[in-house]
């Protein structure tokens, strides 16, 4: 994962995001590049457009396709007097690196950069316009307010969520005329403010009072004048389109969770391949009406929740776990935070996102790349399946022992196994080849399939059942052998029951590389590990039935090239069984698949 430039502060991490169901993303930072730009001012009842490129602040602006001169224009001044004394990010230029970057929230950067576009610096404006009282961004109230000292009057400016600015205000701004705002008005501004969202852009609103009481309450402000829009457009990243596909076929719902406005929210969805045709969109307000049991019944079919809160964000998260569904989130902001701790994985952004968000995420995706979420769920996939595989190949090993030796008390023949034998068997034989299976390269198609996890046990029955497929045959081989041979000579019939399950482990080793691929599909050198280790191994093998000092540990006695004949075939028997059992489950996807395309 280091390779992908993700930063795994717990390993569990990437187990449980293969396992992952569902995955809430915010939309800005996260399938957005988070450089918020202002595109449309509108204001004095015209509709201007904003050029230039990124942080920059440079850009022409335009009205009905033609540059104009800012100073023409008081109720666009107005405008970029009023969100550079709100806004408080910060704008600077590396001369490092050669580029301008921000600090501070990202939406009122926009509007710092376009308050220089034509021609107001913040830093400037306070020297002849003092803050007298200031109310940051409020999640409830949805709006920022800073009250100025401006020529012996105090000027309050409200900048927020459309719906909150204009249902706090009483007039509406024109060109050189104050009018009041009523229905109508309001009506047409609504239609102007669908208009900007269904471009993708996030639209905030601006009100002011030019006279406000100097004791006013910033948390309950009204009587404004509203002044106008302005839209701003954050492209999506290039890698989240196919990440999206991709995350699809994998059979993992992606969920967006933004604080915009529900048409912009919209917007950004159907273009990042995250609202399809038939989806829910849920809001802020309608989560707040609805119970319990309501949402949960929700969000089978959501795939937007717009206009929301951090409590919110908690609330659906918390939703979804209740389901029972196994949850990843995504976020950059300390708002994000306790929502990054409740879901099963937190995912934080590195570039842009705050300490707070990095320090409650499980990963951290260094260079913000979303398309590192989706690979690290094919990287989880892969951890449980390679735990599945080491599991399987002990427990066969095991219960093979166990069957031999229960089956020859349960027949009457002596102990077919010795306790140094046993020793041998766990640690030497399955010490090299268990440790050499956990390095087996992931397998191909993992996002292709559903993947289903237990939803209790990890050994499930279909791995139960396969145990015994594999252990059955190793068992009754080195069962019948001691029983040819124990009359005779029982330290030979020790060496041939001991060297049967031996052999027929290393064989086990290679049937469990893949769940349904024969053996002699897999490429023996993609795992040089458990190549290396299977030849030293059989050295040791040969070791433990010739040479004298583990002869004496491990009471064995040298073995001729006719008991090697007879050993071999009946070890591999495990294999023939298990490429059976391959070939049937192979017709049996092949034919359910033909159906499907029927």
């Amino acid at each position: 994962m280091s390779k992908r430039n993700a930063l795994v502060k717990k390993l569990q991490a990437v187990e449980a995001l293969g396992q992952a169901r569902v995955i809430a993303v915010d939309k800005t930072g996260t399938i957005t590049k988070n450089e918020l730009v202002v595109r449309q001012v509108w204001t004095g009842d015209k509709m201007f457009e904003v050029s230039g490129l990124g942080y920059e602040p440079a850009g022409n602006i335009k009205f009905e396709n033609n540059i104009i001169n800012v100073a023409n224009h008081p109720e666009l001044l107005m405008v970029g007097k009023t969100v550079a004394l709100c806004a408080s990010a910060r704008l600077s230029f590396s001369d490092v690196e050669k580029h301008w970057y921000i600090s501070g929230d990202p939406t009122e950067a926009a509007m710092v950069v376009f308050a220089k576009k034509i021609g107001f610096n913040k830093e400037d404006l306070l020297v002849e316009m003092p803050v007298l009282s200031e109310m940051p961004f409020d999640y409830n109230l949805k709006y920022h307010a800073v009250m100025n000292l401006v020529s012996g009057k105090n000027l309050l400016v409200a900048i927020g969520a459309p719906e909150s600015i204009i249902g706090l205000s009483k007039n509406i701004m024109g060109v050189g005329n104050t009018r009041a705002l009523l229905k109508e008005e309001k009506k047409k501004l609504e239609k102007i403010l669908t208009h900007m969202s269904e471009q993708g852009q996030r639209v905030v609103a601006i009100g002011i009072n030019e006279n406000a009481e100097q004791d006013v309450n910033l948390e309950s402000i009204s009587e404004l004048i509203f002044v106008g829009f302005l839209g701003m457009k954050d492209v999506l990243r290039p890698e989240v389109k196919d990440a999206m596909i991709r995350a699809e076929g994998a059979g993992v719902r992606i969920v967006m969770i933004t604080g915009d406005h529900k048409i912009t929210a919209l917007a950004i969805a159907r273009e990042a391949n995250i609202y399809h045709d038939g989806d829910e969109l849920l809001t802020g307000n309608e989560i707040d009406a609805l119970t319990d049991y309501e949402l949960s019944d929700k969000l089978s079919q959501t795939t937007v929740f717009a206009r929301v809160t951090p409590n919110h964000k908690l609330k659906i998260i918390n939703a979804f776990k209740k389901r029972g569904e196994i949850i990843a989130m995504t976020g950059d902001g300390v708002n994000d935070a306790p929502s990054l701790v409740a879901a099963d994985l937190g995912v934080a952004m590195g570039k842009i996102g705050t300490e707070v968000a990095k320090e409650a995420a499980d990963i951290v995706l260094l260079d913000d790349n979303f398309g590192s979420i989706v690979s690290a769920i094919e990287e989880g996939r892969s951890i449980y399946k390679t735990i599945k595989k080491v599991i399987l190949y002990l427990f066969a090993g095991s219960w093979s022992q166990v069957l031999t030796i229960v089956g020859s008390l349960f027949i009457g023949l002596p102990l077919p196994l010795l306790p140094a034998q046993i020793i041998w068997l766990n640690f030497v034989t399955d010490g090299f080849l268990d440790v050499s299976l956990a390095m087996e390269p992931k397998e191909e198609g993992l996002l292709l399939d559903k993947f289903e996890k237990p939803k209790k046990y990890l050994v499930d029955k279909f791995m139960f059942k396969r145990t015994f497929l594999m252990a059955i045959p190793l068992a009754l081989g080195a069962l019948i052998l001691f029983s040819l041979y124990f009359r005779t000579d029982i330290t030979k019939a020790w060496t041939i029951a001991l060297t049967t399950l031996a052999v027929g482990h290393w064989f086990n080793a290679w049937n469990c590389r893949s769940e349904s691929k024969s053996i002699f599909q897999l490429n023996p050198f993609s795992n040089k590990f458990l190549l290396g280790s299977t030849g030293v191994i059989i050295i040791l093998q040969l070791l433990a039935v010739y040479a004298p000092i583990l002869q004496k540990l491990l009471h064995t006695v040298p073995l001729g090239l006719s008991d090697w004949l007879i050993i071999i075939p009946v070890a591999f028997s495990v294999v023939v069984v298990e490429e059976a059992r391959k070939f049937l489950a192979r017709r049996k996807v092949n034919y359910a698949f033909s159906l499907k395309q029927a």
